[in-house]
């Protein structure tokens, strides 16, 4: 779902088909604005739980014990579709996370292909046989701009394992609780925010001790009470909702 709300042609990266194309800056984030919400790992908690509501969604995937397994994410809008946090080009929060600073890479499989690989979207306007700094040098080899690109794929998906980890967690000791979030605009509109999990608080209260202990020495319970604490980040998300509102149907209202 969020992979293709952002990704629309990718292929497998490959120097004899890409070996020509340049690279410039990711500075347009607009290539977002259907984003509704972004996958984050663990480590990005600190930063991102200061600015957005920080949620789980199930992965689509089983656990071997049968279980529906999780993923944390920032809540970037109300609705399917609609990014509350990017307006024209810009991105208006301080933190952008890793998922779409990764962009237009990502790791994947290619049709028929049993082992993931490095793919990169086609479609990105980024990419340019004349323009920015080339991906391979030569020789074929990757040139530094994609060595930095490739560094952060590798980070990102080591901590991604590392999450996976932490959701596994929540899973197992049967913390999560559906969440539903109704707002009222200031027109009377009314939204639901369904389709999440969230901590519950009276479950991890509820722990015996040495569960907890064992939580705050690994790092987990932090993670948990970061999550927690991006709740408070829900009414700023409504209001910049409000403020989109107003601003559409006063664009709609104007002169004919």
């Amino acid at each position: 779902m969020i992979h293709s709300a952002l990704y629309r042609a990718p292929e497998l990266l490959d120097p004899q088909r890409h070996g020509a194309l340049r690279i410039s800056a990711l500075q347009d984030w607009s290539i977002t604005r259907h984003m509704h919400a972004v996958y984050l790992a663990a480590t990005e908690l600190p930063q991102a739980a200061l600015e957005y509501p920080v949620l789980f969604v199930h992965s689509g995937e089983r656990d071997a014990a049968g279980r529906a397994t999780v993923s944390p994410i920032a809540l970037l809008g109300l609705a399917q579709g609609e990014n509350l946090c990017v307006e024209g080009t810009r991105w208006l929060a301080r933190y952008v996370p890793a998922f779409i600073r990764r962009y237009p890479f990502l790791t994947g499989r290619a049709a028929g292909d049993a082992a993931p690989g490095v793919m990169l979207d086609t479609a990105w306007s980024g990419l340019s046989p004349t323009e920015g700094e080339p991906l391979f040098d030569a020789q074929g080899r990757p040139a530094p701009a994609l060595q930095q690109h490739l560094a952060l794929l590798e980070r990102f998906e080591a901590e991604a394992q590392r999450t996976r980890l932490f959701c596994a967690k929540l899973v197992e000791l049967e913390l999560l609780r559906p969440m539903q979030a109704d707002a009222t605009l200031p027109d009377g509109q009314t939204l639901t925010v369904e389709g999440f999990k969230l901590v519950d608080e009276d479950k991890l209260r509820a722990l015996p001790e040495p569960i907890v202990i064992e939580l705050h020495r690994n790092g987990m319970l932090m993670l948990m009470n970061l999550h927690i604490a991006s709740l408070a980040n829900m009414p700023a998300l409504i209001e910049r909702k409000a403020r989109r509102e107003l601003k559409r149907r006063g664009a709609s209202d104007g002169p004919q």
